[in-house]
């Protein structure tokens, strides 16, 4: 079956506020009449971009937030997350991902990353062997696994007995990061 095509929309989204905002400056230039409505309505744009891309960008500051957000929206704070620790990180998720939510790399090391936000209940084994299988795909050295809950007694054993080496993050983690910002 055939990967689907990733949208990089967001990516261009600085170009499409340059462009957005000389389109408004070359009206303004040609009809003079419209220039107060045309600059007033450039300023409300550009405000409105940077209040998006600051909330985007921004690290979630407690657990409450992290809770509230859907499983992509925490994969993608991850990114951020080890982003802002040093790491090269990039976003894998979805389908096809095969086990690898997000590829992260510091000092060398490569370590493929399942992300699990779980409103309720533990993370099991099964997420510490999709990160495992993650990690012999893309070919890391470590395979890690980051939850907003907790670790089942059957996942950490599974992360202990591995060949492969394979870090554990549960809330306990998060919060430690958190406060350590």
């Amino acid at each position: 079956m055939a990967r689907r095509k990733r949208s990089h929309h967001h990516a261009s989204s600085g170009t499409g506020l340059g462009l957005t905002l000389f389109l408004i400056a070359t009206v303004a230039l040609l009809y003079d009449e419209y220039w107060p409505w045309l600059v007033a309505g450039g300023s409300v744009i550009s405000v409105s971009w940077v209040i998006v891309w600051w909330r985007r960008r921004r690290l979630a500051r407690s657990m409450a937030e992290i809770d509230k957000m859907t499983g992509l929206q925490f994969e993608r704070y991850l990114v951020r997350l080890f982003r802002k620790l040093g790491y090269i990180a990039k976003h894998q998720g979805g389908s096809g991902d095969f086990g690898a939510d997000l590829i992260v790399q510091k000092s060398g090391i490569k370590v493929a990353v399942q992300a699990k936000n779980y409103n309720s209940g533990t993370v099991g084994n099964d997420a510490v062997q999709q990160a495992i299988a993650g990690a012999t795909y893309h070919g890391c050295q470590e395979a890690m696994v980051v939850t907003n809950a907790q670790f089942t007694k059957a996942a950490r054993q599974q992360a202990d007995k591995s060949t492969l080496p394979v870090i554990l993050w549960d809330r306990a983690s998060l919060t430690r990061l958190l406060q350590e910002r």
